[in-house]
């Protein structure tokens, strides 16, 4: 027994100086050489108020759709063109949703939030745009995150609020509750601090949870090295096998069946509707102007769902609060062939948009929205 509590005791003091070690390296190394070791996951940290978010001040290549793109974040934690510190201007234009203002797979500059970027600033001076969204964000993380920007004293004079079909799931089912502080409760790590703090460390300090993440589990390891042989620009889906991926998307259930609709869809939608009211009335209390955006996404055109009850249900809650609605659907209106449509604007086997997406979405923004037409 004692020889075994020896072992123990030596193993554990091994592991402690090598970790002292593995942590002292990768603060060494320089940032490019970390963007191109860092698995994506190390960058989407936890938070307490908010469940997640991505990490500040970080670099990494991302990996998605067959297509690398360089990613960055500012001292903000928002993806930027670079890692910078911002420097706020009179009018600070922020935008917040999910993966599809997040622009995941897409450089900064490709987003719409990117796109719309460069064009405010190359009239305005005196404006900055900011991007906030994050994957698998929907109102209730959105009203958590928008309160703590707003404790931070972060000057922001006007927010896109953007959200999708699938957000309405995530209301119900990803996250649990928000309380009277606005701390979104979930069951990853049970909302301890100090648990939290201690992953998303490991996750940003040591080759050791880089090394780890690549290599397990050893199905994605073989996916990852297939990945890198496939051409991106080879079509790997007819339509069909779109759709039927699409199928086995719980979180996209309710758009594509007419009976999980039923169900889930209203009950969704109402539990959206509670959080989008406090999103506003937490802006209007702070005098900041909103907009409301609702996209359109791929499964909803493939399946040539009717989404003319999202269109007038979010009209009459934005006329109610007198605030500026966009429904994204022009870049498919004119079309018969809606996979086409798919093909050019998305990532083939996905419901995100690519760059020439991302560009129709922000010309759509572009021309609907009054707030930018009276720059």
């Amino acid at each position: 027994m004692k020889k075994l509590i020896n072992i123990i005791g030596k193993t554990l003091i091994i592991f402690i100086l090598y970790l002292f070690a593995d942590i002292a390296l990768m603060k060494l190394l320089p940032n490019d050489i970390k963007g191109k070791i860092y698995d994506k996951r190390t960058h989407k940290i936890k938070s307490y108020y908010y469940h997640h978010d991505l990490r500040p001040n970080a670099h990494w290549i991302e990996r998605w759709g067959y297509k690398n793109s360089k990613i960055f974040t500012n001292n903000l934690g928002f993806k930027d063109k670079e890692i910078r510190e911002i420097n706020f201007k009179d009018n600070n234009i922020l935008f917040i949703g999910d993966s599809f203002t997040e622009g995941v797979g897409v450089e900064f500059e490709n987003t719409f939030v990117g796109i719309i970027e460069k064009n405010v600033t190359s009239k305005k001076n005196n404006y900055t745009v900011l991007n906030a969204g994050v994957t698998s964000y929907s109102p209730i993380v959105i009203l958590s995150k928008l309160n703590y920007i707003l404790e931070k004293k972060i000057p922001i004079s006007k927010v896109f609020v953007v959200i999708c079909g699938a957000d309405f799931h995530d209301d119900i089912y990803r996250y649990i509750s928000i309380d009277e502080n606005y701390v979104v409760k979930h069951d990853d790590f049970k909302n301890n601090k100090l648990l939290i703090n201690i992953n998303n460390f490991i996750k940003a300090n040591t080759l050791l949870y880089q090394f780890v993440r690549e290599v397990t589990p050893l199905s994605n390891l073989i996916a990852r090295i297939k990945n890198k042989k496939i051409d991106q620009e080879k079509p790997r889906y007819d339509k069909q096998k779109v759709l039927e991926m699409f199928k086995k998307k719980k979180d996209w259930a309710h758009i594509i069946n007419e009976d999980n609709l039923r169900d889930l869809g209203p009950e969704g939608i109402k539990r959206s509707e509670e959080y989008l009211k406090k999103i506003y009335n937490l802006l209007d209390n702070n005098n900041i102007e909103m907009t409301l955006i609702f996209i359109e996404e791929a499964i909803s055109m493939l399946n040539e769902k009717d989404t003319s009850y999202y269109k007038i249900y979010w009209s009459d809650f934005s006329r109610k609060h007198n605030i500026d609605f966009i429904f994204i659907e022009d870049y498919h209106l004119n079309s018969e062939d809606k996979f086409s449509i798919y093909k050019k604007y998305f990532f083939n086997g996905d419901n995100h948009f690519n760059n020439e997406g991302n560009k129709a979405v922000a010309n759509e923004i572009l021309k609907k929205s009054k707030y930018l037409n009276d720059l």
